[in-house]
């Protein structure tokens, strides 16, 4: 059970003093801030057990109670953040769980009025779509050999079920690279097309690799939707204390 310690807290950095957070993804030009800082542990690696405990996952868990400790800071930061922002659209990314759609209403209230929030412009894609993905990535030298090891891995689950909805959590945070797990729902074409020239905000609970918010990102900018795009998650990229 995950509890709020701000004084002893591990693995993760709820202070005022060390966040908001900002990076640059992935060879492009999106920003990304962050509210919360999450830390390596001892062991190596993420061992941030709050992201589990928000979804239930992996044995987790964390009461209403516990949560409502973490929204002081959370308002502080976002206040923080959006101070000189003006974003016009809000657009989350798709999740099986509602935190994502939770913490974009907080973001949406701190917005002006004239800022939209919609929740299901992206889609995630399915095993078959993100091995088509693949099979159409060249096969160059630096690349070749982690390309193919990743097709097969996917094959057994393509093999079973290919309309799968795909998971990033399948994949090796190093292979993540090589896919673009979203689409835009097909059903969505006539709103996407009316965000043109505006700016937008991006939202996601967690940063690992990025590929989530760059695969987004990508999309507008192929449809030459907006050059005035940022993002924002509730937990940031790894970092030391």
């Amino acid at each position: 059970v995950v509890s709020f310690t701000s004084e002893t807290e591990q693995l993760v950095n709820t202070s005022l003093d060390a966040n908001p957070n900002h990076h640059k993804l992935n060879n492009t030009d999106l920003i990304v801030h962050s509210v919360f800082k999450r830390l390596y542990s001892r062991q190596g690696g993420d061992g941030n057990p709050l992201i589990y405990a928000l979804k239930g996952q992996k044995g987790f868990s964390i009461t209403l109670k516990e949560c409502g400790k973490f929204n002081p800071n959370i308002s502080a930061i976002l206040d923080r953040l959006m101070q000189k922002k003006d974003y016009e659209v809000i657009l989350t990314m798709p999740s099986s769980h509602k935190i994502v759609e939770r913490f974009a209403k907080k973001i949406n209230r701190r917005s002006s009025e004239h800022c939209v929030l919609i929740n299901n412009i992206f889609t995630k894609k399915t095993f078959s779509e993100v091995y088509a993905d693949l099979q159409d990535l060249p096969l160059t030298p630096k690349y070749k050999k982690d390309i193919i090891a990743l097709r097969r891995s996917l094959e057994k689950d393509l093999n079973r079920n290919p309309n799968k909805v795909f998971s990033m959590k399948e994949v090796d945070t190093k292979d993540r690279m090589f896919i673009s797990p979203l689409k835009i729902d097909s059903t969505k074409i006539d709103t996407i097309q009316k965000l043109k020239g505006k700016s937008i905000l991006l939202v996601d609970d967690l940063l690992a690799s990025g590929t989530t918010l760059t695969s987004a990102y990508n999309l507008l900018i192929d449809l030459e939707i907006s050059n005035e795009i940022e993002g924002v998650c509730l937990l940031g990229k790894l970092g030391n204390k």
